[in-house]
């Protein structure tokens, strides 16, 4: 865990190139390793099996010596049992010593012919007696042995080869020969390691009772003999050649210490047990060495086994496996080379690009554009990254403008101001000056300009109760309404749920002014000014207004009061960010200030504002553009602010602001 925890450590603090590198590299790697262990595994399995092929081959023609001596003893006892010369020899009794002795070299004449001649062709040593049936009338001519004279007897050049049973009869060897009656017996003599001996009951197939038994013929054959027949099937020099016999005894090999070595359950050699019968090859290990084992079953009972080392196989492969281990590295090479090449031209644009980002501190460096390189995905990148920074220059320019707007508006606003106490003051003693001399139109006159002097010398950014700023706008059109006479009227047309709702300072007045500069002073008759304000669903901002549905007041004196509502009032309405229902549009406020003069070109005035226009061919618009951008920089929302309309020939400007204040 705590070195799979470096690893892991050590590759997060790797840049993108060198995890592409370490990935692509660790990919190819772990796929060429792979590759060339299968390839490996499969080539060693290839040439497994044709070494075995080969192997089987070879042992098949070994197969084919050892039986060849088994077929030759069982066709020299067969002609030898059917020559009627020997059989009228056997059943018949000599009458001198000289036909005994006559007949006795006949019969060793016979058995040369048909067992030497056809033995010697296929064995060098070996030697071979007869045991005359203890029926036949000439058995107690015969000299009397037993089985140890075949292992003293030099070669086949002569002698006789016919005896009486009448000692070997005894034997083991003999009793289990007869009891085979004509099958092949395979035994050893006690104390003689070094011949196999093969007896077999001889009859007469010419006659068909039970006395055809003519006797018992011995052979004993050399093992090495037997090695003969297989030396050549050994296919490497350290492959060793087991011959087997019926009870799992090595009886040879080109090993010598091999011979005598018993297959045993349990056992190093015990897998080949499995494989006694049918033949097969299998893996196991003797005395520290790997072997590949391949079983050949014999005719006997007798297996041969070639025991082939695993180094060797290994070892003719040698040539292959330093192919593949410089193919492979070639290939991790090749590769390695190639994925910093790619990684490279990957992570190179990335890596200029996170450079640059890095080299952003403050506005100062954000005016950057890179090239792109190309048209894939990093290029996509490279093109977003360029969109963003122009993106957040124009939100800082944009910033700048909007803070040095509501500067010189703050400013503007400040400069109408007179805020001096002793302007106010001495106002005060001209209004008392007045009310003593029964002056009324100068007394109401200084006092609402005293009032709007007091309501300026708060400051300009501060945002007052809707009721605060239509008192301020009644004093502003009392002074008005005596500088012109009279010539206009206003009514007040005001929600009286709204009578709290709170409004930047200083946005109705300029509207008032506007429209009796440019509406009731340019009308011929009685001006008409209206003043309303009204909750609205948001779509209906921009519909033409309802018809006054409220008591219209004609004059400030006669302006019915009605009790203002509670700020827990204006909190029970529903907002505009949380509408009561799923279905209620979100609601808005409306402040709309008509008047039924000549009006004017509503497209101008509006573009005007929008900053699309740089200004206004009948006035500065000072007034009108200082209430937009105040409510746009205080609100921060383009839907609110200040938009003119003219409908059924009432000139109307409208100020747009949010029920309830969410910043």
């Amino acid at each position: 865990m705590r070195l799979r925890s470096r690893m892991l450590g050590w590759l997060d603090r790797r840049g993108i190139r060198g995890k592409i590198a370490v990935l692509f590299i660790g990919v190819i790697t772990l796929s060429a390793l792979l590759s060339s262990g299968i390839l490996y595994m499969v080539f060693t399995g290839i040439m497994r099996e044709q070494l075995l092929e080969d192997q089987q081959n070879i042992m098949l023609q070994s197969r084919n010596n050892i039986q060849t001596v088994e077929t030759s003893i069982d066709q020299a006892t067969y002609y030898f049992s059917t020559d009627k010369t020997i059989a009228d020899i056997l059943n018949e009794s000599a009458t001198d010593e000289i036909e005994r002795y006559r007949n006795l070299n006949i019969m060793n004449q016979q058995f040369i012919k048909y067992l030497d001649v056809p033995l010697s062709s296929v064995v060098n040593s070996y030697s071979a007696l007869f045991f005359v049936s203890g029926r036949s009338p000439v058995v107690n001519t015969l000299p009397v042995t037993g089985l140890q004279l075949l292992s003293s007897l030099p070669d086949m050049g002569g002698g006789n080869r016919f005896f009486s049973p009448e000692l070997a009869k005894t034997e083991a060897w003999y009793k289990r020969t007869v009891e085979l009656q004509g099958t092949l017996n395979i035994f050893y003599a006690a104390g003689d390691q070094e011949h196999v001996y093969v007896a077999k009951q001889v009859r007469n197939p010419l006659v068909m009772n039970s006395n055809n038994e003519m006797g018992v013929v011995v052979i004993a054959i050399d093992k090495n003999e037997f090695g003969r027949q297989i030396e050549s099937s050994q296919l490497t020099t350290g492959t060793r050649m087991l011959l087997v016999d019926q009870t799992n005894r090595v009886l040879y090999s080109n090993d010598r210490s091999w011979p005598g070595v018993q297959i045993t359950e349990g056992g190093q050699l015990a897998p080949l047990l499995e494989y006694t019968d049918v033949g097969g090859s299998t893996d196991l290990r003797y005395n520290g060495i790997r072997y590949i084992a391949d079983l050949y079953p014999l005719k006997w009972g007798w297996n041969l086994v070639a025991l082939i080392p695993y180094s060797e196989v290994t070892e003719k492969l040698s040539v292959i496996r330093y192919m593949i281990v410089g193919i492979t590295a070639l290939v991790i090479i090749v590769s390695a080379i190639l994925t910093l090449l790619v990684s490279n031209s990957i992570a190179r644009p990335i890596i200029r690009l996170a450079r640059v980002m890095k080299g952003i501190k403050d506005e100062s460096t954000i005016d950057v554009f890179i090239e792109p390189p190309e048209t894939n995905e990093v290029g996509v990148l490279y093109r977003q990254f360029n969109n963003l920074m122009q993106r957040i220059n124009d939100l800082v320019d944009d910033v700048m403008r909007s803070g040095e707007r509501e500067k010189q508006a703050e400013l503007k606003a400040l400069q109408a101001q007179i805020n001096p106490h002793f302007i106010y003051n001495t106002l005060d003693s001209v209004n008392w000056m007045a009310l003593t001399r029964g002056e009324d139109d100068i007394a109401t006159m200084v006092s609402s300009l005293a009032a709007i002097l007091r309501y300026s010398i708060r400051e300009p950014g501060e945002q007052v109760p809707l009721e605060q700023e239509i008192a301020h706008v009644r004093n502003y059109v009392s002074i008005q309404q005596m500088r012109y006479g009279n010539n206009f009227d206003i009514t007040y047309d005001i929600d009286p749920r709204l009578h709290l709702y709170r409004v930047p300072k200083f946005i109705i007045q300029p509207l008032i002014e506007n429209a009796i500069q440019h509406g009731t002073e340019r009308q011929a008759g009685q001006g008409q000014i209206t003043l309303r304000a009204r909750i609205v669903p948001e779509e209906e901002q921009e519909e033409t207004q309802e018809q006054t549905k409220d008591q219209e007041l004609t004059s400030p004196a006669a302006t019915m009061f009605v009790p203002p509502v509670t700020d827990m009032d204006i909190a029970a309405l529903p907002t505009l960010a949380t509408p009561s229902t799923a279905n209620e549009a979100p609601l808005v406020v409306l402040l709309i200030v008509e008047d039924n003069g000549p009006g004017g070109n509503i497209s101008q005035l509006n573009d005007y504002l929008n900053e699309q226009q740089d200004s206004l061919p009948s006035s500065d618009g000072i007034g009108i553009s200082n209430v937009h951008q105040r409510i746009r920089l205080h609100y921060a929302d383009a839907r609110y602010g200040l938009h003119f309309e003219y409908v059924d020939e009432v000139m109307k400007a409208v100020i747009t602001l949010p029920l309830k204040d969410r910043r």
